[in-house]
Parts: C-alpha cells; structure tokens; sequence
C-alpha cells in the first residue's frame, strides 16, 4: 500500500501520510510523492482547499531515524553528502506546498516532530485533538531544524520564540501549542471531524479565485515594498473584476442573497 495517500472529495484534496506502523515518519518517496500531489492539485481548479492528516493516532513524527541510524556507518564526508542532498531534494515538497493559493488545513492527532511541524506551520489552519504533541525534536538528534521550519516558525511565535523552542527540543502540548498561534483550535477527538466540515462550508460565502489571489499577496507582501505591493493589488483587482464571481458578488449583496461562486471567468 502506498505511504501517502490522496483522495479527492467534497470539493477537496485530502493527503494521509500512511505508515501508522513508524508513526508516519516522512521519507524521501513519500516526500517525492507529496510533491507531484501538491503540484497535480494546484492545477485542478475544482479543488477548493487542501487537508493534511495522518493515518492511525498520530499525525507525523518527522524524518525516519532508522535511516538516520543507518548513515551512522558512513565516513563524514559521504554522511554529509547524503543529507544535503536528501535534504536539499526534500525541500523542494515545500515549494510546491507555497504555491497552493487554496486553503491549507492541518488535521492533528497525537505526535507532530520534526518535519510534520513543517507541514503545521506552513497550513492556513490547523485543527488539533487534545492530544496532540508538538515536538521540535531536531536538536535533541544533533540536527537543526530544517524543511522550512527556520522560515515559518518566527513567521508564526517570532525570532524570539522560535530559538527558544529551538534550544530546548521543545515539546508542547496542545494548548500550549494554541497558545502560541501554532494551533489554531483544540477539539475532543471526536469533534475534528464536524469542525472541519463547518470550516469548509464557511468557505462556500467567498469568491474562490478571490481567495487565492489574496493569499498569494500575502505570501508574497514580505519581499516587496510598499508600492509595488500596492501595485500587485492593483494587478489582482484588475484580474477579478473581469470573472463571474465579481458579477455574482454584486449582484447577490444588492438583491440581499447569498453568492453562489462558481470560480469561473464570464463567458
């Protein structure tokens, strides 16, 4: 059975890290495989949002330390060479996971360490059962943190925080998670499943390609100025204005109903 899993339905993609034997420890394949997921998704305009989740109690426990262990035999150099370039090809499921201007939601039960946190902080929202453990769990291998984790995490607690939890191998629990920003709301186990329907049928009052337009803005507000920020708004609106949904949008606020949003251009 493949390690990761996609399937599509309810209007959405949902991707199950599946290797609930080694707490769904993340290896190159299925990294490899997200990646064509990730990137076979963005180009399927009927898919209005992305869950992340993983199979049996726990949601991942990051990088696979029975590989790790086995690098151990190497000379330095050849281990060196080995994980940068493991990592180095890695990465790149990160990029293809950036691009997405749908709805990112991370589903969370049980362990969340190492590069799972990754997939965490990258989401739009993250939905976690009171068991949930986060574990920043690289530094207590003798690692840094990697896998866009020094990029999201002081995006998400601050610089500040972010080496704190660093240099102690935090562990958190939920709440303490919730705390600080990493997760957005804490259910009973039972509960996740109905909180993420009424999540995404909130999605259905606006425009879909509205939506990813801001998002994609946002994501890339940090590496311009002001001006041309503006500038991008500017593009955006201009592209808006020329699909159904804006029509759809105007028309349903003067009648005083609610928009039916197709996320398709005017014919």
């Amino acid at each position: 059975m493949s390690e990761i899993l996609l399937e599509k339905r309810d209007g959405g993609a949902f991707v199950t890290f599946n290797r609930p034997e080694a707490r769904n420890a993340l290896n190159p394949a299925m990294l490899l495989d997200m990646r064509h997921f990730l990137d076979a998704i963005r180009d399927d305009t009927d898919v209005r949002y992305l869950v992340l989740q993983g199979e049996g109690g726990h949601f991942s426990a990051g990088g696979d330390l029975v590989v790790y262990a086995e690098t151990l035999q190497l000379p330095s150099a050849e281990r060196q060479a080995f994980f940068e370039a493991r990592v180095g090809g890695n990465g790149a499921c990160f990029l293809s996971l950036e691009a997405l201007t749908i709805p990112v939601i991370s589903l969370v039960r049980g362990a969340a360490a190492g590069a799972g946190l990754s997939f965490l902080l990258a989401s739009d929202y993250v939905l976690a059962a009171q068991d949930a453990a986060l574990i920043f769990a690289q530094t207590r291998v003798g690692l840094p943190l990697d896998l866009s984790l020094t990029y999201y995490l002081p995006r998400v607690v601050g610089a500040k925080k972010a080496r704190q939890l660093a240099f102690t191998g935090a562990m958190l629990d939920a709440e303490q998670a919730k705390a600080l920003g990493i997760i957005d709301e804490v259910y009973a186990a039972d509960d996740i499943g109905p909180s993420l329907s009424a999540l995404v049928r909130s999605f259905a009052a606006t425009a879909p390609l509205a939506a990813a337009r801001t998002k994609a803005l946002i994501n890339g507000s940090g590496s311009v100025n002001l001006a041309q920020q503006l500038d991008r708004e500017v593009m955006a609106i201009g592209q808006c204005v020329t699909e159904a949904d804006f029509r759809e949008g105007v028309e349903a606020f003067l009648a005083k109903r609610r928009a039916v949003f197709t996320g398709r251009r005017e014919a």
